[in-house]
């Protein structure tokens, strides 16, 4: 995993720590659904290309994406 990867996930972890209204909520679901469909078209391309040491990097990656929406998710509706 990458460093610059690695800060990208912290920065919008603490963007939605940080996020104290639904507009900025809104904002980083809309960031990281927009990353999450990017990796998504990579993914596809590197198996259609049977590159599955970049497609198993590219899942890591989502998985980072995919906490982070579940902890909107979570922050959206309280409990």
């Amino acid at each position: 995993m990458d460093g610059q990867f690695l800060t990208e996930i912290m920065d919008i972890n603490e963007k939605l720590a940080e996020a104290q209204n639904e507009a900025a909520m809104k904002e980083i679901e809309s960031i990281v659904r927009a990353k999450q469909k990017e990796l998504t078209d990579s993914v596809s391309r590197a198996f259609e290309q049977d590159d599955f040491e970049k497609a198993k990097e590219i899942l890591t990656k989502m998985r980072y994406f995919s906490n982070v929406e579940e902890k909107i998710k979570l922050k959206t509706i309280p409990l």
